[in-house]
């Protein structure tokens, strides 16, 4: 790991989520518990092989996981849902998020700009995820 990156998870993330109720495990996961006892853990993972030099976001409840950037709504998958609503075609998929890795930065302020990208899409849309499964 770039001494970069777990400075911006100490410094960017860990007191914004602190502030929501999570618990930082000092290396990757923050973890909360929900009023019905449920575990809402948001893992930071770093890439591996081709992945290297990279990380992703992955929200975890129950056995439910999801990749953070995956639930963030782009304008396409607003205007299928619009359209197509609960109707669900196979097709549907093409339009959806993709899967988001972000780049490890060698250099400080750029990292922090990139995590404190991350919390704010946890925000916007990680935690409200967490909400629909409570």
């Amino acid at each position: 790991m770039s001494p970069e990156y777990n400075k911006s998870l100490r410094r960017v993330t860990k007191p914004q989520l602190e502030a929501l109720g999570y618990e930082f495990d000092g290396k990757s996961r923050f973890t909360k518990i929900g009023s019905k006892g449920n575990a809402y853990v948001i893992e930071y993972q770093l890439g591996t092989r081709s992945m290297q030099g990279q990380f992703t976001v992955n929200l975890i409840s129950g056995e439910r996981l999801e990749r953070l950037a995956m639930i963030s709504p782009t304008l396409m998958s607003k205007l299928v849902d619009k359209i197509f609503g609960g109707f669900d075609p196979w097709w549907k998929g093409i339009f959806l998020p993709k899967d988001y890795w972000w780049e490890i930065s060698p250099f400080q302020k750029e990292m922090d700009s990139i995590i404190q990208k991350t919390v704010t899409d946890l925000k916007t849309y990680g935690i409200s995820w967490f909400d629909d499964k409570a």
